[in-house]
Protein backbone atom coordinates (compact mmCIF):
# COMPACT_ATOMS: atom_id res chain seq x y z
CA UNK A 1 0.00 0.00 0.00
CA UNK A 2 2.83 2.38 0.89
CA UNK A 3 4.49 1.82 -2.50
CA UNK A 4 1.19 2.57 -4.27
CA UNK A 5 0.78 5.81 -2.35
CA UNK A 6 4.39 6.83 -3.04
CA UNK A 7 3.93 6.07 -6.75
CA UNK A 8 0.70 8.09 -6.82
CA UNK A 9 2.38 11.06 -5.14
CA UNK A 10 5.34 10.88 -7.52
CA UNK A 11 2.94 10.75 -10.45
CA UNK A 12 1.08 13.82 -9.19
CA UNK A 13 4.32 15.73 -8.66
CA UNK A 14 5.49 14.82 -12.17
CA UNK A 15 2.17 15.89 -13.68
CA UNK A 16 2.27 19.16 -11.75
CA UNK A 17 5.79 19.81 -13.05
CA UNK A 18 4.69 19.09 -16.62
CA UNK A 19 1.75 21.48 -16.31
CA UNK A 20 3.91 24.24 -14.83
CA UNK A 21 6.39 23.86 -17.69
CA UNK A 22 3.57 24.00 -20.22
CA UNK A 23 2.13 27.16 -18.64
CA UNK A 24 5.55 28.83 -18.60
CA UNK A 25 6.20 27.94 -22.23
CA UNK A 26 2.78 29.18 -23.31
CA UNK A 27 3.23 32.40 -21.33
CA UNK A 28 6.54 33.05 -23.11
CA UNK A 29 4.89 32.38 -26.48
CA UNK A 30 1.99 34.72 -25.67
CA UNK A 31 4.45 37.53 -24.99
CA UNK A 32 5.78 37.14 -28.54
CA UNK A 33 2.51 36.99 -30.50
CA UNK A 34 2.26 39.66 -33.22
CA UNK A 35 0.17 40.27 -36.31
CA UNK A 36 0.74 42.59 -39.24
CA UNK A 37 -2.16 43.61 -41.47
CA UNK A 38 -2.41 45.97 -44.40
CA UNK A 39 -5.05 47.31 -46.73
CA UNK A 40 -2.42 48.72 -49.10
CA UNK A 41 -2.73 52.18 -47.58
CA UNK A 42 -2.13 51.53 -43.88
CA UNK A 43 -0.07 48.74 -42.33
CA UNK A 44 -0.37 47.98 -38.63
CA UNK A 45 1.63 45.60 -36.48
CA UNK A 46 0.04 44.66 -33.17
CA UNK A 47 1.49 42.79 -30.24
CA UNK A 48 0.09 41.18 -27.14
CA UNK A 49 -2.68 42.81 -25.12
CA UNK A 50 -3.55 45.34 -27.81
CA UNK A 51 -0.09 46.86 -28.01
CA UNK A 52 0.44 48.64 -31.34
CA UNK A 53 4.06 48.24 -32.39
CA UNK A 54 4.02 49.99 -35.75
CA UNK A 55 1.81 52.01 -38.08
CA UNK A 56 3.07 52.62 -41.62
CA UNK A 57 1.34 54.75 -44.26
CA UNK A 58 1.63 54.31 -48.00
CA UNK A 59 3.45 57.39 -49.34
CA UNK A 60 0.37 58.65 -51.23
CA UNK A 61 -2.17 57.92 -48.52
CA UNK A 62 -2.42 61.60 -47.59
CA UNK A 63 -3.67 62.47 -51.08
CA UNK A 64 -6.05 59.51 -51.26
CA UNK A 65 -7.89 59.97 -47.96
CA UNK A 66 -9.41 62.80 -46.03
CA UNK A 67 -8.25 63.02 -42.41
CA UNK A 68 -11.39 61.25 -41.18
CA UNK A 69 -11.02 58.49 -43.80
CA UNK A 70 -7.39 58.00 -42.82
CA UNK A 71 -8.33 57.84 -39.15
CA UNK A 72 -10.95 55.19 -39.93
CA UNK A 73 -8.46 53.20 -42.04
CA UNK A 74 -6.01 53.21 -39.13
CA UNK A 75 -8.71 52.10 -36.68
CA UNK A 76 -9.84 49.33 -39.04
CA UNK A 77 -6.31 47.96 -39.37
CA UNK A 78 -5.72 48.16 -35.60
CA UNK A 79 -8.96 46.25 -35.02
CA UNK A 80 -7.99 43.59 -37.55
CA UNK A 81 -4.44 43.22 -36.19
CA UNK A 82 -5.67 42.92 -32.62
CA UNK A 83 -8.26 40.33 -33.65
CA UNK A 84 -5.52 38.25 -35.25
CA UNK A 85 -3.34 38.52 -32.14
CA UNK A 86 -6.31 37.47 -30.00
CA UNK A 87 -7.01 34.48 -32.25
CA UNK A 88 -3.39 33.33 -32.15
CA UNK A 89 -3.39 33.77 -28.36
CA UNK A 90 -6.55 31.65 -28.06
CA UNK A 91 -4.90 28.92 -30.13
CA UNK A 92 -1.86 28.95 -27.85
CA UNK A 93 -4.03 28.83 -24.74
CA UNK A 94 -6.38 26.10 -26.01
CA UNK A 95 -4.36 23.20 -24.53
CA UNK A 96 -4.51 24.86 -21.10
CA UNK A 97 -8.25 25.47 -21.08
CA UNK A 98 -10.13 22.98 -18.89
CA UNK A 99 -12.14 20.30 -20.67
CA UNK A 100 -15.69 21.36 -21.43
CA UNK A 101 -14.83 25.06 -21.47
CA UNK A 102 -13.93 27.32 -24.39
CA UNK A 103 -11.21 29.95 -24.39
CA UNK A 104 -13.90 32.56 -24.98
CA UNK A 105 -15.68 31.50 -21.79
CA UNK A 106 -12.47 31.49 -19.79
CA UNK A 107 -11.02 34.78 -21.00
CA UNK A 108 -14.29 36.54 -21.64
CA UNK A 109 -15.28 36.31 -18.00
CA UNK A 110 -18.17 33.92 -18.70
CA UNK A 111 -16.92 31.10 -16.54
CA UNK A 112 -17.60 29.55 -13.19
CA UNK A 113 -14.43 29.60 -11.10
CA UNK A 114 -15.56 26.45 -9.27
CA UNK A 115 -15.32 24.54 -12.57
CA UNK A 116 -11.61 25.37 -12.73
CA UNK A 117 -10.76 24.28 -9.20
CA UNK A 118 -10.72 20.70 -7.99
CA UNK A 119 -12.88 19.70 -5.07
CA UNK A 120 -11.08 19.81 -1.77
CA UNK A 121 -11.62 16.94 0.66
CA UNK A 122 -13.73 19.28 2.79
CA UNK A 123 -15.99 20.16 -0.16
CA UNK A 124 -16.42 16.51 -1.05
CA UNK A 125 -17.38 15.75 2.56
CA UNK A 126 -19.88 18.62 2.67
CA UNK A 127 -21.74 17.49 -0.42
CA UNK A 128 -22.60 14.14 1.11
Amino acid sequence: MHDDLQAAIEGLVAEFGRQVSQVRETHAQLREVTATVSDGNVTVTAGPQGRIDEVVFHPRVYTRFSPSELAQAVLDQITDANARVAEESRKLMAPLVPEGMSAEQLFGGEFDLDRLLPDTPLQRGESR
